[in-house]
């Protein structure tokens, strides 16, 4: 037997005997290429342990959370690699203190443990009161960055905290800003915004200390904080600002922004000294309202179609804008066109309409042309009726018309994800008849005399496809009868009058024309002679009722009738990246439309049934096997009864 290489262990003085290193696991070499890798490389496996430092979005705290993740738990990770070595250090600083979050809680298991020990527990008080965690976190992070200002403070340039923490500790919010240099977006409090005495302050503060904010909201109260915007001494590099409900002049509003040179997204709500001669006007006394890649206006009624037609025939504003997002504004469904028409760029738009008429009838004249786009990609045409409204007076059915014909047509071929207000819409759109009544559907059927059917000549089991029309099975029909065609002379008198209540199929049903587009249909006239030529691509309709609190998913096929499988293109909503709109949440677009896989729940709809995907992190979701990065358990979790401990006793 060849003797073995020796090696001399440092730690007890003593000779030992080296044991081949197993396959795979750490040695010198791995670890001398480990130490050779280049600062970027470092930074990028650093940012895969703590996701949330690589969150770049002006969003708040509430909005860019993460599902699946604890972010203290994250932010203890890397702290622990910092402590390895010197260069580590150097490189970790730099991820672990660009994106800063203060949590509230652990969304893991050892939030329950924790809880237990923060609490201040006596002889009298078993219980106890616990402490505020967040606030301890804030002044603990204020201390930190005051103490090394100069190295820390630059590399930090997004700063959230939760709603109450932002809106009760302000002097501490103040202290900690002082020392940001580089700020980019910062969680404020409401009060701010509408320039209260009280918060003077830390207003003063951000203005002074906060140069190079990128994002800045505007609310009433604040008119005079508007006008310092406008002579340019505060704020130069904003690329995000948000106007609502303001008393101000509107060349206030367009010298404002005129000064700033990197705006990008603008959002005005409830502020009527907009109107069309604002943003349209071609005078040069005053500036020209800005190119802009987002703009969204609500509960702006002086706001046209006409207006934004003028706005964007210039060439600058036609190039540039990607997002427009309309709500109870003058653009009306059968004006939107002349907006569509007049954007080329354009890839997501959002129309809210509350409607309490019906469609007018120059829709389906050749004066209003249908919807058409060869750049949009997602559209919320979410169209409601009026409170008011009388519940017969079938409001909706003329506006998803209108949509649905548009659809077939071709005229946005490159769509791909579709949000609307209207459950039976992805039935009107595959060529499926609507639902019927549940009484309709389920309700006790007559039989039929044995007169009735001998008069026919049919049996009563006679069943529907798909489409609704009668399927003739070959052993359905006694006396050797042939199955009969479909033919206009084919009526209901042929069947059971007590059987399925669906009416048979129109003539024009075997010849595959569309029955929506036949001559009672106001927008045939778009069709061509031809009829309508289908959907170009596949579509994903996003749906809600007006009783549904979550979007439901269903896919439309080109060549498919209908398909309610969910799909992975363009399937969560899409979130505003300046953090402008409010009907997208998650910055890493995880916390958008829900997709999930449905089932017929007897009564006409749909049960959805919750994915088995991986829920936040120590949750212990059904995977069906360990996680991809197994979070290594700590000595204190070993007792399992902390996860059976009440967080609210």
């Amino acid at each position: 037997m060849p003797a073995q290489p020796r090696f001399y262990n440092n730690h007890n003085g003593v000779d030992d005997y080296h044991v081949p290193p197993v396959p795979g696991s750490p040695s010198r070499a791995s670890a001398a290429k480990l130490a050779q890798l280049p600062a970027p490389v470092l930074e990028r496996i650093f940012a895969l342990v703590c996701p949330h430092t690589m969150d770049s979005t002006y969003e708040t705290q509430e909005q860019s959370s993460l599902e699946d993740a604890c972010m203290l738990c994250d932010l203890r990770d890397i702290s622990y690699c910092l402590l390895v070595c010197k260069r580590w250090r150097a490189a970790g600083l730099k991820v672990m203190y660009r994106s800063i979050r203060i949590e509230a809680v652990h969304y893991c298991d050892r939030e329950a443990l924790l809880a237990d020990r923060r609490k201040h527990k006596t002889f009298f008080d078993h219980n106890g009161e616990p402490e505020d965690t967040s606030r301890q976190r804030l002044k603990l992070l204020c201390r930190t960055l005051r103490e090394d200002p100069a190295r820390l403070g630059p590399h930090v340039e997004y700063f959230k905290l939760p709603y109450m923490l932002r809106e009760s500790c302000q002097a501490d919010l103040a202290r900690t800003i002082a020392v940001l240099p580089n700020l980019r977006y910062v969680d404020l409090p409401e009060a701010l915004y509408h320039d209260e005495n009280s918060y003077i302050t830390l207003r003063m503060e951000v203005e002074a200390r906060c140069t190079n904010l990128r994002k800045m909201t505007y609310m009433h109260g604040s008119e005079r904080s508007l006008e310092r915007v406008a002579t340019g001494h505060v704020f130069r590099n904003l690329e995000v600002l948000e106007l609502r409900n303001l008393q101000v002049d509107p060349t206030v509003i367009l010298h404002a922004l005129a000064a700033l040179d990197s705006l990008r997204a603008l959002k005005i709500v409830d502020t009527s000294s907009i109107t069309d001669d604002v943003i349209s006007h071609q005078s040069d006394m005053l500036p020209a309202f800005p190119a802009l890649e987002e703009l969204i206006l609500e509960e702006t009624p002086g706001i046209t179609a006409h207006g934004l037609q003028g706005y964007l025939s210039r060439y600058d504003t036609s190039q540039a804008l990607r997002v427009l997002n309309l709500s109870a504004t003058g653009v009306t469904p059968w004006t939107l066109q002349q907006v569509l028409g007049s954007a080329p760029r354009l890839k997501r738009l959002t129309l809210s309409y509350v409607a309490a008429k019906p469609l007018p009838l120059a829709a389906g004249t050749p004066q209003v042309p249908p919807l058409g786009s060869v750049s949009l990609q997602t559209f919320h045409y979410e169209i409601t009726t009026a409170a008011n409204a009388s519940p017969y007076s079938n409001i909706l059915p003329s506006y998803y018309n209108y949509l649905s014909g548009s659809l077939l047509m071709g005229g946005l071929p490159n769509l791909r994800a579709l949000y609307v207000r209207d459950a039976d819409f992805p039935d009107t759109l595959a060529g499926l008849p609507r639902p019927a009544p549940k009484f309709a559907r389920d309700a006790y059927k007559r039989p039929g005399s044995s007169g009735s059917q001998r008069s026919t000549g049919l049996s009563s089991n006679i069943s529907y496809n798909s489409l609704g029309s009668p399927a003739f099975p070959g052993s359905g029909f006694p006396n050797g009868f042939q199955q009969p065609q479909l033919t206009g002379q084919m009526t209901g008198a042929s069947t059971n009058p007590f059987g399925d209540p669906r009416p048979p199929s129109k003539p024009f049903a075997a010849q595959g024309h569309n029955p929506r587009f036949s001559t009672n249909n106001p927008f045939a006239a778009f069709a061509g002679p031809n009829g309508p030529s289908g959907l170009p691509k596949t579509l994903e309709v996003f749906t809600k009722g007006s009783d549904e609190l979550t979007w439901g998913m269903v896919k439309v096929e080109p060549d498919k009738k209908y398909d309610t499988s969910a799909g992975d293109g363009m399937g969560n909503r899409p979130p505003s990246s300046y953090g402008l709109d409010s009907s997208a949440f998650g910055w890493n677009a995880r916390a958008g439309a829900r997709k999930s896989v449905f089932m017929g729940n007897g009564a006409g709809g749909f049960l959805a049934i919750p994915d088995n995907g991986r829920g936040r992190r120590g949750s212990a979701p059904d995977t069906g096997g360990s996680e991809e990065w197994p979070r290594p358990k700590s000595a204190d979790m070993r007792e399992r009864r902390a996860s059976k401990m009440d967080l609210w006793r």
